[in-house]
């Protein structure tokens, strides 16, 4: 063991003390604060604008990439609450109509009030807060920031104190220079003496300014402005007054921008940046992968509208059966009497009345308004015109034909219209959550059947589109849409998938319909109505106006016979197959004995060349001297066997 292991310890007398270090003065330690906070300010000045600078980069980008796919989610779910309270609405509906029935002249009390709300609120969906909360790229406004550290509540600076004091040290500096250069030029002096203290007060002057005392200056500006013969002797006192004046607006200024760091931190700018910045570390893009995730809620959301709509046609047909069975029963009042019930449904907003005849409605100007509108949106937006037609035809129509009559049949018909047409249109399932203010989907009454579906907004609009339909473009657009309502067959001469034409193929005499392949002209099939035309048979009207379908007529002792063709078969038209037809659709299937080759066609007096195609103007049937019997003879004949078509024997 060594001898300094046993040494005895020193005596504490023995160990020398050591002073601690001077303390500083107020004065510097002052001094050092407002230094420190000047720093800080800077520093929050540069942070805060780097990090806004950061922000709005990527609110830009956000924006740019994400704002349609926004926008496509909440019209989605703004038209999912449309039909949430149709729904609802029709529900209400169908409970009412299955209470007992009641006399008109007492209406079940809560009628009008359990039905859907009014019509103003049907036609303007209230708007409740979206299920996906969008992420706003503005502030939080009402997000408490960060608590920080107060400034002194004692003598609260002002707001020019604040914004003084964060101005340019150098520019302040140099304004308080030359503002007492002015003020205490020796020049100025009335004597020698006040020379003498100015020339003094001049060199502290040009002294603080050199050094950066900006303490010094501002107090002698002050002595100065005050009147103050004393400014050149400046005690300590007066400076640490002053120091302290300016770190306390120095500190408040600290705080703000404290404050606003921390309120922009909070923002959801700022925390959706910083997953960005997470995912990004990861490898990943979070605006593509958001992107992609709203495209699939949008998918989702346009499935869910889907079956809502095949729900709704399905509440529809309860309601026209509920309907129909309580307006057939006849209820008794207290004299015995038999009264008609009360229709809800007349009473209700959630279902309008349709337009059965609408040769006879007149153009109201709202009707006039939207022709026009819908003639300047044929070039730019023709897929609105082509859901208007659509909308037109299938309540024209009645019962609506093939191609309009489910909202399936809607969405596959508009998309073929899409494809042949307006390939850069929207989608259907886009189309229905962009409808012009014109068209709606909801429910119509026609007659004795409630229907659901895309519809003008109120009946009166209908009368818009004969209007529009008069200028060429609408008219092309309107010949494409009713080239694709038809039913869907394969046509069995040319084996096509094809959708079916209809027309009379004649009339006049006999009236039977047709379903013609458009492609080689097969008829499909012939039948013949004994009710009012519904479907596809109530528009040939507007085919005949359009042109999809074209009529050539035959006139036999003074009765005109009209045949209708598609507009390639008429432009081919010869004057035998002219004749064909007639022998066709009238001699045959009426067992009238009489050749073709006595058949024989006439215009301007003389006789067709059977080779000849079939030009415009009247054509007129005669009969050859060897066919035994007159034109009127054949004509009274074949009304005769027309009449008696379906009785037994009906060719005798």
């Amino acid at each position: 063991m060594s001898s300094s292991s046993t040494a005895p310890l020193a005596p504490e007398s023995a160990l020398l003390r050591v002073a601690p270090p001077p303390e500083e003065s107020p004065l510097r330690r002052a001094e050092l604060r407002l230094q420190e906070l000047l720093a800080e300010i800077d520093s929050l000045d540069t942070e805060l604008d780097s990090l806004g600078l950061e922000l709005e980069r990527f609110a830009r980008a956000y924006e740019d990439t994400l704002s349609v796919s926004f926008d496509e989610v909440s019209r989605s779910e703004r038209l999912l609450r449309r039909l949430r309270n149709l729904q609802d609405a029709a529900s209400a509906l169908t409970r009412l109509l299955e209470q007992p029935a009641l006399p008109p002249s007492a209406p079940p009390e809560q009628s009008s009030r359990t039905a859907p709300a009014p019509a103003s609120e049907r036609r303007s969906p209230s708007t409740q807060d979206d299920s996906r909360k969008r992420a706003s790229l503005e502030d939080d406004e009402d997000e408490d920031p960060l608590e920080d550290e107060e400034p002194p509540e004692d003598d609260e600076p002002s707001e020019e104190d604040v914004l003084a004091e964060r101005e340019d040290e150098a520019v302040v500096l140099k304004r308080l220079h030359r503002r007492l250069a002015r003020l205490l030029h020796p020049d100025l002096a009335q004597s020698d003496e006040e020379r003498t203290r100015l020339d003094s007060l001049m060199a502290r002057v040009n002294v603080a300014y050199e050094a950066g005392d900006r303490t010094t200056l501002e107090l002698i500006a002050a002595k100065v402005g005050a009147g103050d013969t004393a400014a050149d002797s400046l005690t300590d006192e007066e400076r640490l007054a002053h120091l302290e004046r300016r770190i306390r607006i120095l500190s408040t200024a600290a705080h703000s921008l404290r404050q606003q760091r921390e309120s922009l931190r909070s923002t959801a700018t700022a925390r959706l940046y910083e997953e960005a910045r997470r995912r990004e570390a990861e490898g990943r893009d979070y605006l593509a992968e958001t992107r992609a995730e709203m495209e699939e809620e949008v998918h989702g959301l346009a499935q869910d509208a889907r079956a809502r709509m095949r729900q709704l046609e399905r509440a529809a047909r309860t309601l026209t059966s509920l309907r129909n069975k309580r307006m057939s029963t006849l209820a008794e009042n207290v004299k015995g009497r038999k009264l008609r019930a009360f229709d809800p449904v007349q009473e209700s907003p959630l279902v309008r009345q349709g337009v059965l005849r609408l040769e006879r409605q007149r153009a109201t100007p709202a009707a006039r308004e939207l022709a026009r509108r819908l003639e300047d949106a044929v070039t730019q937006e023709p897929w609105q015109v082509a859901l208007t037609l659509m909308a037109f035809f299938a309540e024209a129509a009645g019962r609506p034909p093939p191609g309009l009559d489910t909202s399936e049949a809607w969405a596959e018909r508009y998309e073929l219209l899409r494809e042949l047409d307006m390939p850069d249109a929207p989608t259907y399932d886009q189309a229905l959550t962009r409808l012009p203010r014109h068209l709606e989907l909801g429910m119509r009454v026609m007659k004795k059947e409630i229907r659901f579906g895309l519809q003008l907004r109120e009946a009166e609009l209908l009368a818009a589109v004969p209007l529009a339909l008069q200028r060429a473009d609408v008219a092309e657009l309107g010949r494409s849409v009713l080239a694709v309502i038809g039913p869907q067959e394969q046509c069995k001469r040319c084996g096509e998938e094809v959708l079916l034409q209809h027309l009379l193929r004649t009339r006049g005499l006999d009236e039977l319909n047709g379903m013609l392949c458009p492609l080689c002209a097969h008829v499909q099939k012939s039948y013949w109505l004994y009710s009012r035309s519904e479907g596809q048979e109530a528009l040939l009207p507007h085919a005949l106006r359009l042109g999809t379908v074209v009529e050539q007529g035959l006139r036999l002792a003074g009765t005109t016979i009209g045949f209708q063709l598609l507009p390639e078969e008429r432009e081919a038209l010869t004057v035998d197959q002219l004749r064909q037809r007639f022998v066709d659709l009238y001699l045959q299937p009426y067992g009238v004995e009489l050749e073709p080759t006595h058949v024989r066609l006439v215009q301007g007096g003389k006789e067709l060349d059977g080779e000849t195609r079939v030009g415009r103007g009247a054509i007129t049937l005669k009969l050859a001297p060897e066919a035994g019997t007159s034109e009127k003879e054949v004509l009274e004949l074949l009304r005769s066997r027309i009449e008696r078509r379906f009785r037994p024997d009906s060719s005798k």
